[in-house]
């Protein structure tokens, strides 16, 4: 059984996407996360794109707050939703309705050599932080990727580009899990997440993986307002 779960959750997308393949999905929580009650998993889906699952997230009382903001692939007008689990392993459920077309077919407007050439590059831009172990931080992640769908074509030689895209993301403090993602090819190029987190001083590690097996880790530390890795 999944509830309506809009008494909980307020889900934040266009309803006129800009551009099909960078559309803006907020999720934000009207409750904290405490040991007792909090979110343990949240699943985002596109009904109408060749491959649903945009991602599941696995979270823990560490993130404090369970909101979370990234960016998807739309390839049709569709409704996009909101799948979240308690820890009581109750379901619930937001849904909107987003106008956009062609997202996950639209080609990269970057040079493919200039994006292999940076792939995995990561950045983390420290949003929101507190002075004692049980403030709320907020921070932004973005990995370097183009996150091939297999739908798109060379502008050069129109053939297919296969699908290469980051299918693996978990970010730790201090031994910790904060957060650990399981996308596929519905996450926009260059995957950014906005999360947050209840600081306990150390600094902040990405591991991630792409669907090509490739690896890329990040340390980041907290004192830093943007901190930049490979």
């Amino acid at each position: 059984v999944i509830e309506d779960g809009s008494n909980i959750l307020s889900l934040d997308t266009p309803y006129r996407a800009l551009d099909a393949a960078i559309v803006p999905k907020s999720l934000n929580f009207k409750k904290k996360q405490t040991d007792n009650e909090y979110v343990k998993f949240i699943t985002l889906i596109v009904d109408e794109n060749p491959s649903p699952l945009v991602s599941k997230f696995k979270l823990s009382p560490k993130v404090g707050d369970p909101s979370l903001t990234t960016r998807i692939r739309v390839d049709k007008y569709t409704y996009v939703r909101a799948v979240f689990e308690m820890n009581n392993g109750k379901k619930y459920m937001t849904a909107n309705y987003v106008k956009a077309a062609g997202g996950c077919s639209a080609p990269s407007l970057a040079d493919m050599d200039a994006v292999m050439a940076r792939l995995g590059k990561m950045k983390m831009k420290f949003i929101e932080t507190g002075s004692d172990a049980r403030s709320i931080n907020k921070a932004e992640f973005l990995i370097s990727h183009p996150n091939y769908s297999g739908l798109q074509f060379n502008q050069l030689t129109r053939s297919e580009i296969p699908a290469h895209f980051i299918n693996y993301l978990k970010i730790e403090q201090d031994g910790q899990l904060i957060l650990e993602a399981f996308p596929d090819i519905s996450l926009s190029e260059d995957p950014s997440i906005t999360f947050h987190y209840l600081d306990s001083g150390g600094s902040l590690v990405v591991n991630a993986e792409d669907s090509e097996g490739k690896k890329f880790v990040g340390d980041f530390s907290t004192s830093d307002a943007i901190s930049l890795r490979h």
